[in-house]
């Protein structure tokens, strides 16, 4: 079998991860389809959400987030990346809005 090697060409860096356990909403069909999700990690490009069912997500949708210090939600433009059963992968979208 011959695999691939893979150089450092190769390899996208990530930004680092920071696990949390914050509760979020995904919002679609313009803010009229919304549903409970547990954010478990998070950097400043991407997420790692754990949903309460299991839901076929779009390609686009926001993601809502109440600061726990201001009371204020809010609300970051999502492209889903990958999804596994109840676990989502997605990727913030800055300066584009979610379909």
């Amino acid at each position: 079998m011959i695999q691939k090697s893979v150089s450092n060409d190769d390899v996208k860096p990530r930004a680092p991860r920071q696990r949390t356990l914050k509760s979020g909403r995904i919002a679609i069909n313009e803010m009229t389809s919304t549903f409970e999700v547990l954010i478990r990690d998070m950097s400043d490009t991407g997420a790692r959400l754990v949903m309460s069912d299991v839901y076929l997500l779009p390609k686009h949708f926001e993601l809502i987030v109440l600061n726990p210090n201001t009371g204020r939600p809010s609300h970051t433009p999502c492209e889903l990346v990958w999804q596994k059963a109840l676990i989502v992968g997605v990727k913030f979208v800055r300066g584009e809005v979610a379909a």
